[in-house]
C-alpha cells in the first residue's frame, strides 16, 4: 500500500502533462507574422532560427499595406503578395497573401523552409487599375534565418 498515494498521483499528472506539453511545443507549426500598424509594424518568426525542412505560415495583417484599394462588383479589386527568395538568390513564386484571390481555393499563405540560410520577404499590393505599393523594410526587405 502507498503511504501517500495522492503525491503519487499529483506527481504522475504533472510529468504526464509536462511530456504533453512538450511534444506539443515540438509540433507546433512555425510563422512569421507581420503585425499591423496598430500594433507597432512588428515583424517576428515564431523562432530563431526558423527550423530547416517545415513550413513557415506567413501571418500577415493586410491593414500594413493599404495603398491600393477599392472593390469592383462587390469584391476587392486589389491583392498582396508575398516574394521571398534564399540567400540573395532568383524570386520565388509569388504566395498570395490577401485581397483578391487568383482562383477560388488558394491554400492559407505559407513558405516552404527547404533552404538553409537567409530568407528574404517583401510584400506588393496591386489593384486592377494599375497601383502598386510595397512593404519590403524601405526596400531592404525582411531577413529571417533557416538553419
Amino acid at each position: 500500500m502507498l503511504r501517500h498515494p495522492s503525491r503519487w498521483f499529483l506527481a504522475t499528472v504533472a510529468t504526464a502533462a509536462l511530456l504533453v506539453g512538450t511534444v506539443a511545443a515540438s509540433q507546433s507549426t512555425p510563422s512569421i507574422t507581420f503585425q499591423s500598424p496598430s500594433q507597432g509594424w512588428n515583424v517576428f518568426p515564431s523562432s530563431n532560427p526558423l527550423p530547416y525542412g517545415q513550413t513557415a505560415a506567413i501571418i500577415y495583417d493586410a491593414s500594413r499595406l493599404t495603398t491600393c484599394r477599392g472593390d469592383y462588383m462587390g469584391n476587392p479589386g486589389w491583392s498582396i503578395y508575398a516574394y521571398y527568395k534564399w540567400n540573395n538568390g532568383p524570386v520565388q513564386p509569388a504566395i498570395w497573401v490577401a485581397g483578391a484571390k487568383p482562383y477560388a481555393t488558394v491554400p492559407p499563405p505559407s513558405i516552404p523552409l527547404n533552404t538553409r540560410g537567409d530568407l528574404a520577404i517583401w510584400f506588393e499590393n496591386t489593384s486592377r487599375w494599375g497601383c502598386q505599393g510595397w512593404d519590403s523594410n524601405y526596400g531592404n526587405n525582411f531577413h529571417f534565418n533557416v538553419q
